[in-house]
């Protein structure tokens, strides 16, 4: 499939003659560009009033290929035919090259143009495109379009710098104006030489490239601008941001700037129907949602405005805004409850248009950076539900804001954080893990934390640093701000329903969940209690010697094997032992509990709920007027299972946090500090 590639425009303060006149002096060879090796003129033609001048070289290239291939070829040069034609009349010079050599197997045509520059006649612009098609090449196609993409932009960057060398060349010889062109003084009476170079000229336009025009293309850009608002790209980044604008243009009338364009290239690593795609989607999600007026329709709740701390925060060293997250005082729950999923989602895209808003303020930025507090982080906000919320604003921001995280720095991670990164990693984008830090305990405060990406008088004074940071943090949502029950969340959430069960126990009954869990693996629940009161425990179960007769006497007798009965009671199977750091907790109604055990041996391990009425409630119904308290409860809950060394976990115990009572209840085991840079996993 043919590829074509159109570049930036290149703009030369400088009158076209005296660019002509340092082009010129490329030729018959170029020490600039070793791999341009020399020239033949192969044809030339000039009018006698001296308006039009046509060339035809054949040019020797040597290309940057090892010796097996070029034997293999059977070649050890390329050959390219350039024809030339200028115009001083009409200050243009137009140039197309094709290849000679191997011109059955590949077709490679290059077009490009210099003339005055449409605002101002005494610059000069520069155009070019190219196209390749290889049709066949011995088996090895994949290999020689590489290789002629690498030589072609290898070679495009140094073309500017040709041209300023040779001109300051002139000016170093006193040239410093060229007069342009006039037309010599003659016989009026005498036409024939008039009509045969207006003939030639005529003759000659139909043969010049089409469409290396941007106008005509129906798209402008130059390097210079491409220098000063996006940054140093590479020929093939620029060409690509080209390509795709000229794609959406045949479509749409409005089309998004470069710097989206680029975003959009980039987390398709600059695929550029891949690329289109994506935008397109987008395009389309925008105009569903009316994002484009989002920052002028959203008005956040008043939980949200006064329970949510976060806010933006100056600029890194990079000149990228900063937005800080102090997560671990966020109450995901109680914001889940209060104004629901949708509401949090609309907030979020409100702060991602707010910072685009911010880095198109600011020339070469396109990303801004995230920091996040996790001091305080707790198993609360591992909630079944946020996590599911999260993987959905996690879904819609790498699908329609890519790119836009230059690093995510997250600061105070406590122990718990190994755990939380492995329940949510796995719906983050690579690309998005590969820009997270992560610092524990006050390491963010050495020489190769924030330090490295924020500038000293910028750092919160939250984190020990002078910059005064106005972030509320005001604790839990209130109960009464809810709207949302914990059923209503379960029922209308598209996934959740699969996460929970719903157990209901009379007095005296007890559920028991069973779980096989290997060393190094995490046991983590989650669970409300709806009515009544709940009697929690984790035991590891242990069986008895003849339970475990009884078992190999099973598989015996499965394959065959006839062996002894053994004798065993009942009550001598298994006995369950509480696990360490835990004890036998009651829970009562409306509490909501989330748990984590880190296995230290493996085993089966049993988590237990029990129907109890305990004597606090007896004297509670005595003073409530002798109502007896009720003979059920009702519990939803969810369990599950990390196995193994990829959990990350590291030196956890035993974990409790319930809604009443936010601290964390773990061992005493000391950590060493930790850095963690976030790589994919395998």
């Amino acid at each position: 499939m043919p590829q074509e590639y159109q570049l930036p425009d290149r703009v030369y303060k400088h009158p076209f003659e005296m660019i002509m006149a340092a082009y010129e002096r490329r030729f018959p060879t170029c020490a600039m560009i070793p791999s341009f090796l020399g020239s033949e003129t192969i044809s030339e033609h000039r009018s006698k009033d001296g308006a039009i001048h046509v060339i035809e070289r054949r040019c020797k290239i040597d290309v940057d290929v090892s010796y097996f291939l070029k034997k293999m070829c059977g070649a050890d040069y390329v050959y390219f035919i350039q024809k030339n034609s200028l115009n001083m009349r009409n200050r243009t010079l137009n140039i197309v090259a094709t290849n000679e050599t191997f011109s059955s197997r590949v077709k490679i045509r290059e077009e490009c143009s210099y003339k005055p520059h449409p605002d101002n006649p005494e610059w000069t612009i520069f155009t070019q495109k190219a196209m390749l098609n290889i049709i066949n090449f011995f088996g090895i196609e994949g290999q020689v379009e590489k290789i002629g993409i690498k030589a072609y932009h290898k070679n495009i960057k140094k073309g500017k710098e040709i041209i300023m060398y040779y001109l300051n060349e002139l000016h170093e010889e006193g040239v410093t104006f060229i007069p342009r062109w006039t037309a010599p003084l003659k016989d009026t009476h005498d036409t024939s030489d008039s009509d045969s170079d207006d003939s030639f000229a005529s003759a000659d336009e139909e043969n010049l490239p089409d469409q290396v025009s941007p106008e005509s293309a129906g798209y402008n850009l130059d390097s210079d601008y491409i220098t000063s608002h996006l940054g140093d790209l590479s020929p093939l980044e620029e060409c690509s941001i080209i390509q795709l604008a000229k794609r959406l243009k045949q479509t749409f009338e409005k089309t998004p700037d470069e710097q989206v364009l680029l975003r959009f290239l980039r987390a398709r690593n600059f695929d550029i129907e891949r690329a289109r795609e994506m935008l397109l989607k987008t395009m389309a999600w925008r105009k569903q949602y009316k994002i484009d007026v989002h920052l002028d329709i959203w008005s956040p709740p008043h939980v949200i405005s006064k329970y949510l701390p976060g806010a933006w925060h100056r600029s890194d060293k990079d000149g990228r805004p900063v937005y800080i997250l102090r997560l671990g005082h966020l109450d995901v729950k109680g914001m889940l409850r209060a104004v629901g999923e949708e509401a949090l989602l609309r907030h979020a895209l409100y702060i991602c248009e707010e910072g685009i808003q911010k880095t198109k303020a600011t020339p070469k930025i396109s990303s801004w950076t995230l920091l996040i507090d996790l001091e305080g982080l707790n198993l609360r906000h591992l909630w079944a539900p946020a996590r599911m919320a999260m993987r959905r604003f996690t879904e819609v921001m790498e699908q329609n804001y890519p790119e836009t995280l230059g690093v995510v720095l997250i600061v105070q991670a406590p122990r718990l954080f190994p755990l939380a990164w492995t329940l949510v990693k796995s719906f983050i984008n690579e690309n998005t893990r590969r820009k997270c830090l992560v610092y524990s305990g006050n390491d963010y405060l050495e020489d190769d934390g924030i330090h490295s990406y924020i500038h000293h008088e910028d750092i919160p004074d939250f984190l020990g640093g002078p910059c005064q940071c106005d972030i509320e943090c005001n604790g839990l949502v209130p109960k009464e701000d809810y709207t949302r029950s914990r059923e209503d969340i379960l029922e209308k959430e598209a996934g959740l329903q699969s996460l929970y069960k719903n157990e209901t126990l009379r007095k005296g009954e007890v559920h028991e969940v069973l779980v096989e869990a290997d060393v190094e693996g995490v046991i983590t629940w989650d669970f409300d209690c709806v009515l009544g009161e709940v009697q929690f425990s984790v035991s590891l179960r242990t069986f008895s010697q003849a339970h475990c007769n009884s078992s190999l006497a099973a598989m015996a007798q499965m394959a065959g094997i006839t062996t002894p009965s053994p004798t065993q009671s009942p009550t001598d199977h298994y006995t369950d032992e509480i696990v360490e750091d835990s004890t036998v907790t009651v829970y009562q109604e409306g509490d909501s509990v989330q748990g984590s055990y880190y296995v230290s041996r493996p085993g089966s391990y049993v988590l237990t709920w029990s129907h109890v009425t305990s004597t606090a409630s007896a004297s509670n119904a005595a003073f409530t007027g002798g109502k007896t308290p009720t003979q059920k409860c009702n519990f939803l809950y969810s369990i599950e299972v990390r196995v193994g060394p990829s959990c990350g976990i590291n030196h956890l115990s035993y974990f409790c946090c319930q809604e009443n009572h936010l601290n964390l209840e773990y061992a005493t085991i000391d950590l060493s500090s930790m850095i963690w840079r976030l790589e994919p996993c395998n």
